[in-house]
């Protein structure tokens, strides 16, 4: 079984749950609870020990990727230069999503080159902080009314423009639910980078298309 010939029939035997096992992940909602508590802790001090971080640089690149790659406008680029904004209120955005990276590496089991058909964005994630700028900017696309969360109906299509479009619509539907732990249908980019980081997981063992 793969995750792209994953099917309803599969979801409803619990084939997921039997899947998530098989990488180690017993409980999800252990798994992303812990997922967000690094996260945050990364966040607090994201560029301490990294000497080659340059927070300018850093900054132009992300605006730059997301004026010309997305093109999303002043608003966007408002939130990557520390204009804050719902998902990180005070702090500073980008601080969120180096720490959402850096729990990414340890969290994913970085199977690097794995080959399952996942594409260049799983298999390049945890190389760059550029490539979690990415993600966050395509997020930040469906994340139609600006409170810093997207709904189940969202995720399928997110996946495909991340390049992650061999992962079935019931894997990433089944995982969208067991990642949302307060069950309100809505995920923030934290518990995305989570989502991926099974996703990587799975990718390993099972493989895409």
């Amino acid at each position: 079984m793969s995750l792209f010939n994953f099917g309803r029939e599969q979801l409803q035997k619990g084939m997921l749950n039997q899947m998530l096992q098989q990488v180690g992940i017993d409980d999800v909602g252990s798994f992303v609870q812990d997922f967000r508590n690094e996260a945050a802790q990364a966040s607090v001090a994201p560029h301490q020990g990294d000497d080659d971080y340059d927070e300018d640089a850093t900054l132009q690149h992300a605006s730059g990727q997301q004026a010309n790659l997305f093109s999303m406008g002043s608003s966007m680029l408002n939130k990557f230069s520390g204009g804050g904004g719902h998902d990180g209120g005070d702090s500073n955005p980008l601080d969120m999503v180096q720490g959402a990276m850096k729990a990414y590496k340890m969290f994913s089991g970085d199977q690097s080159g794995s080959g399952g058909g996942g594409g260049n964005f799983l298999d390049n994630i945890g190389s760059t902080v550029q490539n979690a700028q990415k993600m966050y900017a395509v997020y930040k696309q469906f994340d139609k009314n600006g409170d810093g969360k997207i709904t189940v109906e969202d995720i399928e299509l997110y996946l495909q423009e991340m390049g992650l479009g061999f992962v079935s619509p019931y894997v990433a539907k089944g995982l969208f639910q067991a990642v949302d732990q307060n069950h309100n249908g809505t995920l923030d980019f934290t518990d995305l980078m989570a989502l991926t980081a099974i996703l990587n997981k799975l990718n390993g063992q099972f493989g895409g298309a």
